[in-house]
């Protein structure tokens, strides 16, 4: 009996020891070996012994855990550093008792790890900002890209120029979501944003430097600049005129074309005088100069800059800015500096030596850039490393921008395609994920953004090609988050809640999909209104479940008894088009089958509810299966011209037996006041019909024109979307 308590007695620590480990980034190597390690009390990380080997590459280290001991090979403070990181995460999840017997190497994929924070639109606050480091430097990621100046504000003291704190850190206050603020009047109260000091932020690249993370600084021109010129208006075009301009606190509609004037001599003295003490204060070799989204109307109607472009040769406005950027570019070289850019900085085509960040879609204009002109470049993808997209089911997760970026989107995203060459993929120097902070209104806000999709960008960026583990990382990530937790970090847990998909199968009935991206939970659901629990019906993705008629359907993850995720909530109710076929003529965003899907859409026209029209008339014919007389036709839309969309401003509706010869049987007109509306406002338009039997019901709406002067995006074409149609 005593020898069997002492069995029992061991077998906890036995377990951990013949454990594997799960490590966030992934190792590139790891050997596991007999027996383990019991490590003194109060053993740490930093005991283990240290020893040089030059045969190393400068972020590479070797790890090696005998009987004996605990030995981090490496040539650099900063591979002995990363070799820390990864034996903490090994001693934190052996329950801090004995290590498994392992031999270890590891090194990058990538010499660029980045995440980019933006401190203009939401200002961090210095503490913050070192709590992010602190993170990023566990996880192996070693540049922090500050976006300190945009339009919505300057968050770095330059004290040649003092106003572009005294004003252009400060905005007016607005209630609602960033699309939708009004821009600032002339002498009203500006009590929203801040700055960092010149100490202050020397103290944070400090604080960097100390864990191997160096601070890009970022310095917007020639456009993204209204709040430089809010405080130093002779910066802009005289065509400007005497306006007001002040900081916007949102889009800022035709005001964000207010960019410096590239014809006047004193806008390059004063970004060169703002650089040079940029310069003094971050000792990083790269120096982001910014570079997108310049609208150029202002240097087209500017004589200076007219008579710039004669003097020196320049074919267009887009050769000015690269003529804008190479002087900067110059400046920034004679000062031992290098330059970064975003991806529009090539299509001035500038000569001097930039390195292009791929931001627009997928990155393929750096791509292209590199491939044509030999650029070097770094990939943060829009479409899959900017952290301001949802990452969750959209019906869950607070309000922002655009379509999903979820956490197995950003840690399988593989940057490197089949048909690059060797010299292609030399060129590409890393990957970075995106803060944009346009939804965030408190530091709370920004850390839900980032955690845990960062443990993904350090993962995907570290880690040898074709090495992914899903399932693996999974483990490593749930081991992680307690640490962030005793940081008092905000993180999301979005990875647990489900994406639903229902689709019409022609006959009446409803195909409701679910899925969660852990494959390591249960998705439990009922129809009948209840909430659901573990011992609720599973969902098996291979049997579907169908649905007929109007049901409510809830769904939630499970582990054991556990519920990990929200409850989903699906009220599908029924009509006479509910689960019947849909055909549509040029739909932009291929989602026609949600028009009889018996859903209805959020006011987010991205959350997957809403079929979508661009700057053209929207057809699609309904087949009901049978003659029905109907006497109204109603339409579910959705208005919010500060996001680019509108309401059609008339919607036809024709009959059909036959699916090829159609009578028009009812007809609705809107008018202004509901087509254009600047909050988002979800209306169903109804269309009254003659009750003519039909097999088939055609809707076309049609396309409204142009958003009128007056809205923030007047004179751009709208999207219409539409997420129901319902025949009575």
């Amino acid at each position: 009996m005593r020898r069997l308590l002492l069995f029992l007695a061991l077998l906890p620590a036995f377990s951990l020891a013949q454990r594997d480990y799960h490590i966030i980034p992934q190792p590139k190597l790891i050997d596991y070996g007999q027996g383990s390690y019991e490590l003194p009390q109060g053993w740490t990380a930093r005991q283990a012994r240290h020893q040089k080997d030059p045969s190393l590459g400068k972020e590479a280290y070797a790890l090696s855990i005998s009987e004996k001991g605990v030995t981090i090979s490496a040539s650099t403070r900063q591979g002995f550093f990363y070799g820390e990181q990864t034996l903490a995460q090994i001693v934190s999840q052996s329950g801090g008792k004995s290590l498994r017997c392992l031999t270890l190497s590891d090194e990058p994929r990538f010499a660029y790890r980045g995440l980019m924070l933006d401190v203009v639109r939401c200002f961090i606050p210095k503490d913050e900002i070192l709590k992010v480091i602190d993170v990023a430097s566990q996880l192996k990621i070693n540049n922090l890209h500050l976006h300190l100046t945009d339009d919505n504000g300057w968050r770095v003291e330059i004290r040649k120029y003092p106003k572009l704190t005294q004003t252009g850190a400060w905005r007016v206050a607005r209630d609602a979501s960033f699309p939708n603020r009004e821009n600032p009047r002339e002498g009203e109260p500006t009590p929203v944003g801040g700055y960092y000091t010149q100490k202050e932020l020397r103290d944070i690249v400090a604080y960097a430097k100390k864990r191997h993370v160096n601070v890009v600084p970022e310095i917007e021109m020639p456009a993204h600049s209204v709040a430089a010129i809010a405080s130093y208006p002779e910066m802009t075009c005289p065509v400007v005129g005497n306006r007001f301009i002040g900081v916007l606190p949102g889009i800022g509609g035709k005001d964000a074309s207010i960019i410096y004037c590239a014809g006047n001599e004193r806008v390059y003295r004063f970004l060169q005088d703002i650089l040079d003490e940029v310069i003094g204060i971050f000792p990083s070799e790269y120096i982001h100069i910014g570079g997108d989204e310049a609208e150029k109307s202002h240097w087209r109607a500017c004589s200076r800059c007219q008579d710039l472009m004669k003097r020196e040769g320049i074919a267009d406005e887009e050769h000015l800015q690269g003529y804008f950027m190479d002087r900067m570019i110059r400046h920034l070289k004679s000062k031992g500096r290098k330059a970064m850019g975003w991806d529009e900085v090539t299509l001035g085509h500038p000569s001097e030596d930039i390195t292009i960040f791929g931001w627009q879609g997928y990155g393929q204009a750096a791509v292209k850039e590199a491939r044509e002109n030999g650029r070097p470049f770094i990939l943060t993808p829009a479409r899959k490393l900017y952290l301001i997209r949802y990452q969750g089911p959209q019906w869950f997760e607070p309000y922002t921008y655009f379509g999903n970026n979820t956490l197995h989107d950003v840690y399988s995203y593989e940057p490197v395609a089949d048909d690059w060459t060797p010299e292609m993929q030399a060129l590409l120097r890393g990957l970075q994920a995106s803060l944009w902070t346009e939804f965030c209104q408190t530091a709370d806000d920004v850390e839900y953004l980032l955690f845990p999709r960062l443990m993904a960008l350090a993962d995907n960026a570290w880690r040898a090609q074709g090495q992914e583990d899903w399932p693996g990382f999974l483990k490593a990530l749930d081991a992680f988050l307690p640490a962030l937790s005793k940081k008092g970090i905000s993180y999301a847990r979005s990875m647990y809640n489900i994406q639903h998909s229902v689709t019409p199968t022609g006959d009446g009935r409803l195909e409701v999909s679910l899925e969660c991206e852990r494959n390591d939970v249960e998705i439990c659901y009922t129809t009948d209104g209840t909430e659901p629990t573990a011992q609720s019906a599973r969902f098996q993705k291979a049997a579907g479940l169908k649905v007929e008629g109007s049901s409510l359907v809830k769904a939630a993850t499970f582990k054991g008894n556990k519920q990990m995720g929200k409850t989903l909530t699906l009220p599908v109710a029924a009509n006479k088009a509910t689960g019947r076929q849909v055909t549509a003529v040029n739909c932009t965003n291929g989602l026609a089958s949600v028009l009889t899907n018996g859903l209805r859409g959020t006011d987010r026209h991205s959350d997957f509810e809403w079929a979508g029209w661009y700057n053209a008339d929207a057809v699609f014919t309904i087949d009901l299966g049978a003659p029905v007389a109907a006497t109204s036709v109603t339409i579910g839309t959705l208005s919010n011209c500060n996001m680019t969309v509108a309401m059609p401003c008339a919607i036809y509706v024709y009959g059909s037996n036959d699916n090829q010869n159609f009578t028009l049987i009812g007809r609705e007109t809107l008018d202004d006041s509901s087509i254009f509306c600047k909050l988002p406002n979800k209306a169903d338009v109804s269309v009254a019909v003659d009750g003519t039997a039909s097999r088939y019901i055609r809707v076309k709406a049609i396309h409204p024109g142009t958003i009128p002067v007056g809205f923030l995006r007047g004179g751009q074409a709208p999207w219409m979307y539409f997420d129901e149609i319902i025949v009575e």
